[in-house]
Parts: structure tokens; C-alpha cells; sequence
């Protein structure tokens, strides 16, 4: 019977430990992480033509960014990882709209 036991919680953390690790950060971290990778981006400053961010909205699909007079959709992808730790992320600047 211990055998048994010993043997099924054996197998159940070898197939737990041979899944991709999806360790994340805290919402607060994961979001700080993001936007800095965003305002780090050359193409987000000539999006909105180098003025002050006035505000940075969340959007279902990234952010959305505005300056004085202009905005700019940031699209932001998570991707998965195989080891543990924050995921990867691609972020895709869209075109600049200003009045």
C-alpha cells in the first residue's frame, strides 16, 4: 500500500515537473515591465511626435497612448516560455494619429 502511494505521487511530479514552467510576475510587475518596453521604443516617441505621454489607456488588445495631439495602439503578444521566470512579449507599434 505505501508503495502504491509513494509510487503514484511519483509519477504525478514527474508529469507535473515535465510541463512548461508558467511562473509570472505580480499583475503590478508584469504591467510596470510591459509599459517600460513600450516607452522604451523609438517608433512609440515618433508616433506621438516626440511629445510628453499624456495617457496610456489599457486596450483588449495592448495600450493605447496619447500626447498632446497624437495617439498610438500599442499591440502587446505574451508568449509562452519553457523555463521559469516572467514571459517573453512582443510588442508592435501601430501607425501615429495626430490632428
Amino acid at each position: 500500500m505505501k508503495f502504491r502511494s509513494a509510487l503514484a505521487i511519483g509519477l504525478i511530479a514527474a508529469g507535473t515537473l515535465s510541463q512548461p514552467a508558467q511562473a509570472a510576475l505580480s499583475g503590478y510587475w508584469e504591467s510596470s515591465k510591459v509599459l517600460h518596453a513600450i516607452l522604451g521604443r523609438n517608433e512609440v516617441a515618433d508616433a506621438l511626435r516626440q511629445q510628453p505621454v499624456s495617457s496610456i489607456e489599457t486596450t483588449r488588445s495592448g495600450y493605447r497612448l496619447k500626447s498632446r495631439d497624437c495617439t498610438v495602439d500599442v499591440t502587446v503578444e505574451r508568449q509562452n516560455t519553457r523555463r521559469p521566470g516572467p514571459g517573453n512579449m512582443k510588442i508592435m507599434v501601430g501607425n501615429g494619429r495626430c490632428r
